[in-house]
């Protein structure tokens, strides 16, 4: 399939205030500093329709980008952040976990892992 529009809609805090959608939506999910926000770039050919940092931590709401005008990607906060303090990671570990279990529309969640690095507990504890 080709892109051929990719644009940001909107973020949100948690499932509720995630905005209406008639659209199937696609996540991508994984730890803090993995790509998510790269990849969706790289897919859209958009180098800064999502934001990036080097500094992981960068994606703190659940961002939506319009595909096509017929589909959505999802761009999750990561998770295993260390410079946060574990109330704000489980704020988010909380508002991800509602969204992926809550949302009607959300057709296939991608989980990117860093191959170059062991999975920790809370990979496993996540997938």
């Amino acid at each position: 399939m080709k892109i051929e529009t990719a644009t940001f809609r909107t973020s949100a805090l948690d499932l509720e205030a995630c905005p209406p959608s008639w659209q199937p939506e696609f996540a991508f999910v994984g730890r803090s500093n993995v790509g998510k926000s790269s990849l969706i770039n790289m897919l859209t050919g958009k180098k800064e329709l999502a934001k990036t940092s080097s500094v992981p931590g960068k994606t703190q709401l659940i961002n939506f980008f319009d595909i096509n005008k017929t589909w959505s990607l999802v761009d999750l906060p990561g998770y295993g952040y260390a410079r946060l303090s574990k109330a704000k990671q489980n704020d988010f570990n909380i508002n991800v976990s509602g969204y992926l279990t809550g949302r009607e529309n959300l057709k296939h969640v991608f989980a990117l892992v860093d191959s170059r690095m062991e999975p920790v507990e809370g990979d496993l504890a996540f997938y």
